[in-house]
């Protein structure tokens, strides 16, 4: 963990620095106003450093008391940011960059086959990590010199960072998906998707559940997608809308639902025992 935080730091100050440059250079300033942007940009640093650090340690702490991992750093993060607007806002942010960077380090949790549902393999999560991540990292450095040529430093930094949050982000999802697998109830199916989409499904609102043909063709604009390109496996039919909140409070309510599980004949299973009719 010392380590993982000592390159987070690392690759953040070469980051920051490598943009200040970037822009300062077209200035000209002189040598004392160098001199003020790093002393600010140390200050800062060394405020974020002691942020992490208490975060991390209050991760560990909920860890003790709550052994899921992603409500033990939800509480955390509360209890780092202290004022819940501002925690609502950030957690998009600070979950994505947390889990990308230091949840690997992380025990797994406590899984239980009858209530339990990974979808690892079926959500091809880290598959699409590699594609975004080989498609874009070897290219990156030349587009930004290009842009920085013909547009100026500010286009060049603002692709530069959407591409390396777009790889951050996919990245987060990798682990996100391995500590938020489905999770069955006696009446409540709670859905998670990494760090993108979930929703508290009531048992007593699914009316039909049933396996996916490989062939079947499914239409996204008429029901819910489990997303990052998975193999959607089963199939849940509502008697009523249910909402999916996305990041960013983004939401989308369905009557219809094709979600990826990595057994689906065990899920079946499970919902049929819990009384949800089975095709």
């Amino acid at each position: 963990m010392a380590r993982a935080k000592a390159t987070f730091f690392l690759c953040l100050a070469t980051l920051v620095s490598l943009i200040c440059f970037s822009g300062l250079r077209t200035q000209q300033p002189v040598f004392h106003e160098y001199l003020i942007v790093a002393a600010v940009l140390l200050a800062a640093l060394l405020f974020d450093y002691r942020m992490l650090n208490g975060f991390l340690q209050r991760c560990e702490a909920a860890r003790a008391e709550t052994p899921a991992l992603h409500d033990a750093v939800s509480a955390a993060l509360a209890a780092t940011l202290k004022w819940p607007l501002l925690a609502r806002l950030l957690k998009t942010e600070w979950l994505t960059l947390y889990y990308a960077c230091f949840a690997r380090f992380n025990r797994s949790d406590p899984v239980e086959k009858e209530t339990h549902f990974s979808y690892e393999k079926a959500g091809n999560a880290r598959d699409v990590y590699l594609f975004v991540a080989l498609s874009q990292l070897p290219f990156l450095p030349f587009i930004h010199v290009f842009l920085e040529g013909k547009k100026g430093p500010g286009v060049a930094w603002l692709v530069t960072l959407a591409t390396l949050w777009s790889v951050v982000w996919y990245l987060a999802q990798v682990q996100a998906v391995r500590f938020r697998p489905l999770q069955l109830s006696n009446g409540q199916l709670r859905y998670r998707f990494g760090l993108i989409w979930k929703a508290d499904i009531p048992l007593e609102n699914v009316r039909l559940a049933r396996q996916i043909d490989v062939c079947e063709n499914l239409d996204p604009g008429k029901l819910f997608l489990s997303p990052l390109g998975s193999r959607k496996s089963v199939s849940l039919e509502f008697n009523a809308p249910v909402t999916f909140t996305g990041p960013y409070l983004l939401k989308k309510r369905r009557c219809k639902a094709a979600i990826a599980v990595d057994e689906p004949s065990r899920f079946l299973d499970q919902l049929a025992r819990r009384g949800v009719r089975i095709a």
